[in-house]
């Protein structure tokens, strides 16, 4: 079991954020790739619901923790806590399986609950395959049973890529094979959509993942199975340059997550915002 701890706000400076609302094509990108999603809400803030949220309630996919927040700090500090007690919570009834989602380009944390520390970065421009707006949540389900196994082999492999990781040290080549693989297992998500969901869009995405003192001074540079000419539908249907690429930076992370949780946060960016 995969889950996902989701906002709909977007901070957009200190002390400052605007609330987005949930976002039908984000909703569907979790409901393809994750198998449980919580949307909490706080005595601060409250987002209301909206019919596909209540249909994901009512099927068992989707949650919204009760969280508690004490009237003490900045605005977004006071949201950006809650949303990180809700994934403690989620992470000691079910170990090691939740993650943060966030609709910033980068990971916004409050000062107090965050470190900087080395960290990966996996970056999917434009090459992630997600249902539209128009697909209902009902195809989604039926999509995901019926194609279990292609999306269980992607989960795999992005699973499986910090060990990938930790085997391969600072091997450009070794993590270029993994990501080529990565963009394989994509492909052939992207071809069983296209059968049986029809319409379908490719999304913006970033994973980071932690490595801590395990390989703290790796130096990976910026690692890309085939630059930005990955030739996919994407590319070839909308005319647009899509990419997987790696990199090693410096970090913001939260302080304590559950040590067998390496993906700790999945960022979603609109296309121009890239950098």
């Amino acid at each position: 079991m995969r889950g996902i701890v989701i906002s709909p706000i977007k901070i957009t400076g200190k002390n400052s954020l605007t609330v987005t609302g949930m976002d039908p094509i984000k909703l569907r990108q979790y409901l393809l790739y994750w198998d449980k999603i919580d949307f909490p809400q706080s005595n601060i803030f409250g987002f209301g619901s909206s019919p596909d949220v209540e249909y994901l309630k009512n099927v068992g996919v989707l949650k919204q923790t009760e969280i508690k927040i004490f009237l003490n700090g900045e605005l977004t500090d006071l949201y950006l806590e809650g949303q990180l007690q809700a994934l403690k919570l989620n992470n000691e009834a079910e170990k090691g399986c939740w993650t943060l989602g966030q609709e910033n380009i980068d990971l916004v944390l409050p000062k107090d609950e965050s470190v900087m520390e080395r960290g990966v970065e996996l970056n999917l421009y434009n090459s992630l395959p997600i249902p539209s707006a128009e697909v209902s949540l009902e195809d989604i389900l039926l999509f995901k049973e019926k194609r279990k196994e292609e999306l269980l082999e992607f989960r795999f492999l992005m699973d499986n890529f910090y060990q990938e990781l930790l085997k391969s040290g600072d091997s450009e080549r070794a993590m270029t094979t993994y990501i080529q693989r990565i963009e394989k297992q994509i492909d052939a998500l992207d071809k069983t959509m296209k059968e049986s969901v029809k319409s379908t869009l490719w999304g913006n995405l970033k994973v980071r993942f932690d490595v801590g003192e395990i390989i703290k001074n790796m130096a990976i540079g910026a690692v890309s199975a085939s630059a930005v000419n990955w030739p996919v539908a994407a590319g070839a249907a909308v005319g647009l340059a899509s990419s997987i690429k790696l990199s090693s930076e410096v970090l913001v992370k939260p302080k304590s997550i559950p040590t067998d949780l390496k993906d700790y946060a999945y960022l979603y960016y609109a296309k121009n915002e890239l950098r």
